[in-house]
């Protein structure tokens, strides 16, 4: 079900920030436009949305571009954060991790400024509550540019432990996403988006977690020691 602007005004009122983050899913642009014609209605606040770092060629990077024209053409302030692939998407194979020795992902030996959800959170509060940020886009990475052999390296450190990248087939992966109740829409895009990632299109870093939050963005082995726990077996 996705809110017209009408029924969105009450909670855009008043407000002089928005941050904007939708779904990755079939509705989701057109929510996203649904709140900037709101806010459109409402005044003038700066809209923060939450974007991504992606091949085009995915249907979920296609409905990010579909907004951020909406944006950029509704003559309200805007910034964009643009995260790319997620540290904590490795979660999703922990339980394989733990039991076979094996991360199995379809992402080839592409190499991608992987960033953990921690430094886009800290990122966009201070994009949030700082001035002088009208116009920009921020496009977010980790400190480096590694590949999912590179991951399984850095578990297999963290763990004590020999952890080995597996790299199965699109459809392999995309019947296990499937198996996790995962829309099929959302599944292709998905699926769109490794490869993408598996032909190198995120092989970046930029070194703007710095300069917004203070500090260096976390490494693979930062996330990997802090979240050990989770590859572990249960006792």
């Amino acid at each position: 079900m996705t809110c017209g602007p009408e029924t969105l005004g009450p909670a855009v009122a008043g407000v002089d920030k928005i941050s904007l983050l939708t779904a990755n899913e079939s509705t989701g642009a057109q929510q996203a436009i649904n709140v900037i014609a709101a806010a459109k209605q409402a005044g003038s606040p700066h809209i923060v949305r939450h974007a991504a770092f992606g091949s085009s060629k995915s249907r979920i990077v296609q409905q990010y571009e579909q907004v951020d024209k909406a944006l950029r053409e509704s003559g309200l302030p805007f910034t964009f954060v643009k995260p790319t692939f997620f540290m904590q998407n490795i979660l999703g194979a922990a339980q394989t991790v733990a039991s076979d020795g094996a991360l199995y992902m379809p992402m080839k030996n592409g190499r991608f400024g992987t960033i953990d959800i921690r430094d886009i959170a800290e990122a966009a509060a201070a994009v949030l509550t700082t001035e002088g940020h009208d116009g920009e886009s921020y496009y977010l990475t980790g400190p480096e540019s590694i590949s999912m052999a590179d991951i399984a390296a850095s578990l297999s450190s963290a763990l004590g432990k020999q952890v080995s990248y597996v790299d199965v087939p699109g459809e392999a992966a995309k019947q296990a996403l499937l198996g996790m109740g995962m829309s099929e829409w959302r599944a292709d895009g998905y699926g769109e988006l490794y490869e993408g990632f598996a032909a190198g299109f995120a092989d970046t870093t930029t070194s703007n977690v710095e300069k917004l939050t203070g500090h260096p963005a976390r490494s693979i082995d930062d996330f990997a020691r802090d979240f050990e726990s989770f590859f572990q077996a249960a006792a």
